[in-house]
């Protein structure tokens, strides 16, 4: 196992002999998820994929975890204490472990960035790792924040997933303030991430990755399944090639409403705003969202030389979004649905991961992830939420339909409690892919899910302290 150069114990023990550490807090989680799936299979494909079963990933080498089983443990320990007057430190350590793969035939997190071979990428995601998470300094001036190290970020195209194993965070520098009422300025530059999907969605099934590099969608975005190896632990590499630049306005003048605008700046790749507006009446919840972005003139050079013969017709693409909300008795019912701008180029998925995405359709469990925001997708999604005693129960159905009237449809059914501090959570989810296995994939994605169905089944267990 690796940290790096430096490893917690080490930081900790520095910063304690250097300074009189105050108000000390230290908090940690420790979590284990297993996750399995059964992936149809076609004529001559050898396969197992029932649920529970290992599978052969060598005959479905591109399907989520392989058509097979698939989670690990990961603990996570951090430590914040104010270092002296307005000035705070924190920092955290990241450990996951396969377990070996008697236990899970994949993992949940992915091979060193330019890994090649199927045998050796194996090797590289059951082995056991660790990396620092989160180092940081933290200083008040006045009404004025400024936040400088590796951190959690939370804006809605660059942002930490912690729905996963592991997490993704950034290298970053953060400025907030508060001196307008009831208005949070946001600044920041984003430098490095270990977010494994550093690359943008684009139309007609093409990644865009770092330095310009373009490849299929091959393995890349998927379909209906994502394998949710997000997290390279090893490494922080560059945001594609110069950074990000972002800035934020929240505003919450208006009871029980917040309102967000913000701003991207990512040289030679593009540039994006995001608006939000979010309300609460009585029992009825309201929101709207629009984003739009616009590719920079080197990206839409890597467009239009892409293998998949991309014609370039607009650098800019946009979506909106909408949804409405019930309380009833204890009980959540709501509504979304986005559209996607068919002409547009790229799609609004994290820039960190190409995986998860904050427009209102996208689903923060297992599948239908920035797919549904792949230019030409329109998008609805239902569900409802409650509780019986001390479990909490929800359910959704959501359906993507592309430009080429290509749909893939499914439902999720989720449920969590609570032991003392142990949770435990239940997930079940169907995608159906409707496409026939003769013609293009439906709405964005690999070949792989023409006509396929699957079934997922991820149990979660969570120690928080």
């Amino acid at each position: 196992m690796k940290l790096g150069k430096l490893s917690l114990v080490a930081v900790m023990a520095l910063g304690t002999s250097a300074l009189a550490l105050e108000n000390v807090k230290f908090s940690g989680e420790a979590k284990v998820i297993y996750q399995t799936s059964d992936v149809e299979t076609r004529a001559g494909e050898t396969a197992s994929t029932g649920l529970f079963d290992n599978g052969n990933e060598r005959a479905l080498p591109v399907s989520p975890y392989n058509g097979s089983s698939a989670g690990g443990f990961s603990a996570t320990l951090g430590a914040t204490a104010d270092l002296l007057q307005a000035v705070k430190g924190g920092v955290e350590a990241q450990f996951y472990s396969s377990l070996g793969s008697g236990i899970f035939n994949d993992s949940m997190i992915n091979a060193d960035y330019g890994t090649t071979g199927f045998d050796r990428k194996m090797e590289e995601r059951l082995s056991d790792t660790a990396n620092i998470s989160q180092f940081w300094l933290s200083a008040d001036f006045d009404k004025t924040n400024a936040k400088i190290g590796r951190m959690e970020l939370d804006t809605p195209l660059l942002f930490t997933e912690k729905w996963n194993i592991a997490k993704n965070t950034f290298d970053a520098l953060v400025f907030t303030n508060t001196d307008l009422p009831q208005t949070t300025l946001v600044g920041a530059f984003v430098g490095r991430h270990n977010g494994h999907g550093n690359f943008v969605m684009s139309s007609n099934q093409v990644l865009i990755g770092e330095d310009g590099c373009t490849c299929t969608n091959e393995g890349g975005v998927l379909l209906a399944g994502s394998p949710g190896r997000t997290v390279n632990m090893n490494e922080f590499r560059k945001l594609y090639t110069e950074g990000a630049y972002t800035a934020g306005v929240i505003n919450k003048s208006i009871p029980n409403t917040t309102l967000q605008a913000w701003y991207y700046a990512i040289p030679e790749t593009a540039t994006a705003a995001w608006l939000q507006a979010d309300t609460k009446v009585a029992m009825v919840t309201l929101g709207a969202q629009y984003a739009m972005n616009k590719a920079d003139k080197d990206l839409i050079g890597v467009l239009g030389s892409a293998p998949t013969n991309v014609t370039i017709t607009d650098a800019k693409s946009s979506i909106v979004a909408v949804k409405a909300a019930v309380d009833v008795a204890g009980v959540n019912l709501y509504a979304a649905y986005s559209k996607a701008d068919k002409d547009g180029q790229l799609g609004f998925s994290n820039v960190s991961t190409a995986d998860k995405t904050k427009i209102y359709t996208g689903d923060g469990s297992i599948y239908f992830d920035g797919v549904v925001t792949a230019p030409g997708v329109d998008t609805y999604k239902v569900g409802v939420s409650g509780g019986v005693g001390s479990v909490k129960l929800s359910a959704f159905y959501a359906n993507a339909n592309d430009k080429d009237n290509k749909t893939i449809d499914g439902f999720n059914v989720t449920a969590s409690t609570s032991v003392g501090k142990l949770g435990l959570s239940a997930m079940y989810e169907q995608v159906n892919n409707g496409a026939n296995p003769a013609v293009t994939p439906a709405v964005v994605g690999s070949s792989f899910y023409k006509g396929r169905d699957i079934d997922t089944l991820r149990l979660i267990a969570s120690l928080k302290f």
